[in-house]
């Protein structure tokens, strides 16, 4: 549809999503997520030693590092599951081939979380929190 077709007085109607079975989409959408918010753990991680550094900021990369470790669980029974239903035979070829690419990923972006935190741990320990003394009254 386009916006002669609207001006026209056509209705707006939004694309029809495919719901599908194939697990790989979620494992895709859990790869993602974790992805995702692995760059935001990495940018916190950025910010230790600077000014920016917080108790405040110690405690969301905290909750950001739980937070990337839940989903990574989630996204392990996610691969089960496109695991289990890729040994199926009623599994396409490239199914099969999906799954495999997205097992990598998997396992690529855990690899990348590790050595974040590995990092993480290094400089938690080398620089203390920027706290701001309080003036007495």
């Amino acid at each position: 549809m386009s916006f002669l077709d609207i001006e026209a007085g056509g209705k707006l109607v939004p694309p029809v999503r495919r719901q599908q079975d194939d697990p790989s989409e979620a494992l895709a959408a859990g790869v993602f997520q974790i992805n995702t918010a692995l760059s935001s753990f990495k940018r916190l991680l950025r910010t230790l030693g600077t000014p920016k550094d917080t108790p405040a900021l110690r405690e969301k990369l905290h909750k950001t590092r739980q937070h990337i470790g839940k989903l990574a669980k989630e996204t392990a029974a996610k691969l089960k599951t496109a695991s289990d239903h890729a040994q199926n035979d009623s599994a396409s070829p490239q199914q099969k081939v999906t799954g495999a690419k997205l097992a990598k990923d998997f396992q690529a972006v855990l690899v990348e979380f590790q050595n974040a935190q590995k990092t993480a741990q290094e400089l938690e320990k080398y620089y203390a929190p920027f706290v701001v003394p309080q003036a007495a009254f």
